[in-house]
């Protein structure tokens, strides 16, 4: 029950965000330029230095190519998968996200709600 409150809980406040976004949308459209928030500005305007971070940290200790020098390849999880990820719109992504993360946390408080009355 607690681990769907938790995922409720993330799914609010990714749809919080969503509505941030939203707004910086809006401030584009407003100024006259014809741009949207991408996820990776949305994440660099509130914790630059979390994206810098996370990038070292998913280049060195997570990409086996740079982990493991035997395979002498060149990484591939952030450059080629995570930056195509953060150049997607940040508003469609964000609230997709909150949906999953909401309807996960209701299944799972359902699921444990049901147990508990059955065992009543």
């Amino acid at each position: 029950m607690i681990i769907g409150r938790i995922l409720i809980l993330f799914g609010i406040f990714s749809f919080v965000l969503t509505l941030v976004s939203n707004y910086f949308d809006i401030i584009l459209q407003v100024e006259g330029r014809n741009e949207i928030t991408q996820l990776g500005q949305f994440w660099f305007h509130f914790a630059p230095n979390s994206l810098q971070i996370a990038e070292t940290l998913v280049s060195r200790y997570i990409d086996p190519c740079s982990a493991l020098d035997i395979l002498d390849c060149s990484g591939f999880i952030w450059h080629p998968f995570i930056s195509t990820i953060l150049l997607m719109p940040a508003a469609p992504i964000l609230a997709i996200l909150s949906f999953i993360l909401i309807a996960f946390g209701l299944k799972k408080s359902r699921r444990k709600q049901g147990k508990i009355k059955n065992k009543l």
